[in-house]
């Protein structure tokens, strides 16, 4: 295909040393017939996962440039992805985690949705989940690419896209974005640690329109210890459902400042470009509500059970389990525990 862009595979890494050859080979078998980089950068990872990426990349034989990164420190998934960024020579990234399988045809269906639909900012495909018990049967489907050519779509509202369904079923996922974002807007905030994917979901809606198909290329590993899920295992454990509770809560409390940034940035872009005037708005609007969940939720765990059951009021909460959210962390993971073990029963 004519005008295929050039683009950059990001795969960001911490602490992934079962998982990262994996990601790393499936990145290395693209069968993109564009230009195409590769920007492998760890965040501090204390165990063996950088030697693991130098030995992939020192493996290489092939002609695409490679860029072999690691931060001075941890710096967290939104820091670690600014720190990727500067490396990065296209004006398209990709986004790869380290204990996700790419399909063979992830690059090419990218680059050809973004052929068609230049005025794009950012393209999304859907995933497919799968735990480490099939892995060998998502390598078998990830190697093969698709027999028939998904169609190049193109909508101009990205309302219905952010961790929606598609038409098959399949979430979408935030696959690729234009990287004029970051001049534009300049570097994700760090204050968010996770909120990387949010804010460039924002800032590429503003910008231009959705290209999307509706196939998987993305196989997303589930319960190895989620780099956006603060150290969950994905097992529904008593300890487990504390952690990740109260990881929730600081995710909440500090993702609520960048959002107010945010916003700002985004109105003030609207305000100097008029014609951009009916997205921006449904974009900020968009924000802004999820900045106010952010508010009514803020130290729910922390608070006491009256105020729980206020936020539940509040947010129209029905049902037993938001009920039983209302009470004190320890009971409410007890009893989760309790029921998920007679449940297995």
């Amino acid at each position: 295909m004519p005008n295929l862009p050039k683009l950059s595979y990001v795969l960001l890494s911490h602490n992934r040393e079962q998982y990262i050859r994996t990601a790393v080979e499936s990145a290395f078998a693209q069968d993109y017939e564009g230009e195409l980089e590769y920007i492998f950068s760890d965040d501090c990872s204390t165990d063996r996962t950088y030697e693991i990426l130098k030995e992939c990349v020192a493996a290489y034989k092939g002609p695409r440039r490679v860029v072999l990164t690691q931060t001075p420190r941890n710096l967290h998934l939104a820091g670690h992805t600014n720190h990727a960024a500067q490396f990065v020579e296209s004006d398209w990234m990709i986004r790869a985690d380290d204990d996700d399988i790419s399909a063979v045809d992830r690059c090419s269906l990218i680059g050809r949705a973004i052929a068609e639909h230049p005025e794009a900012s950012m393209v999304l495909g859907t995933s497919e989940n799968f735990t480490d018990e099939n892995e060998a049967d998502v390598l078998r489907k990830a190697a093969a690419p698709c027999a028939a050519a998904p169609a190049m779509k193109r909508d101009q509202s990205s309302r219905r896209y952010f961790f929606g369904l598609s038409d098959s079923g399949k979430s979408w996922l935030h696959q690729a974005w234009s990287m004029k974002h970051y001049r534009l807007f300049g570097e994700l905030p760090v204050d968010g640690y996770y909120v990387d994917d949010l804010i460039t979901f924002y800032r590429c809606s503003v910008l231009g329109d959705v290209a999307f198909f509706d196939h998987p290329i993305v196989y997303v590993r589930k319960g190895s210890s989620n780099m956006s899920l603060g150290g969950d295992d994905g097992t529904r454990s008593f300890s487990s459902t504390i952690r990740l509770e109260r990881f929730n809560e600081k995710f909440n409390h500090i993702t609520r400042q960048p959002l107010r940034e945010e916003i700002e940035k985004l109105k003030d872009y609207v305000r100097q470009h008029p014609e951009r005037q009916e997205k921006g708005n449904e974009v900020v609007a968009l924000l802004e509500r999820d900045l106010r969940e952010r508010e009514l939720w803020n130290g729910y765990w922390t608070g006491s059970t009256l105020h729980r059951l206020r936020v539940r009021k509040q947010a129209g909460g029905k049902g037993l389990f938001s009920l039983l959210r209302c009470l004190p962390l320890p009971l409410f993971a007890g009893l989760m525990t309790l029921y998920r073990t007679l449940i297995k029963r």
